[in-house]
């Protein structure tokens, strides 16, 4: 048996907010907003379905369970795989993200396989990582320990 991520789910108190964080700073295609009836007891919610990849959608929707900023932010980890992580760092950083790491190499980067990552938190205290093969682009030569 295998599987394949195909959704990542975001519940949230005020996901308009979490969602243009998404859309502006990530620019993570907005594919759709989504509303729930209430139903089976449950009352009615909404999200919105953002493009990660061709095989992966991130949901932030409404959940009435849900109150204020991730109470254990490094519980669970994102990783966004990109070939300039020093171009997303500063983008998160400048939008007043918390920089939790700033762009470094990887415990298991080697010389034949560089590989670094960046760690934030997005506006709700959910941990993020930036990972890829360069710090600053394809081809690009930067010595970062």
């Amino acid at each position: 048996m295998s599987f394949t991520l195909n959704y990542t789910l975001i519940w949230s108190e005020h996901p308009d907010e979490l969602m243009k964080f998404y859309r502006d700073v990530l620019e993570l295609e907005l594919i759709n907003k989504t509303d729930i009836p209430a139903q089976d007891g449950l009352e009615s919610d909404y999200g919105y379905d953002l493009k990660i990849d061709d095989h992966c959608t991130l949901w932030i929707g409404k959940h009435d369970g849900v109150k204020g900023k991730s109470k254990e932010p490094i519980r669970i980890m994102h990783n966004l795989n990109t070939n300039n992580v020093q171009e997303w760092y500063e983008k998160v950083k400048n939008a007043g993200c918390v920089i939790l790491q700033d762009p470094i190499r990887t415990p298991f980067s080697t010389k034949e396989n560089p590989t670094y990552v960046c760690t934030f938190l997005d506006p709700e205290g959910n941990c993020w990582q930036f990972m890829g093969d360069s710090p600053r682009g394809a081809g690009g030569d930067v010595n970062v320990s």
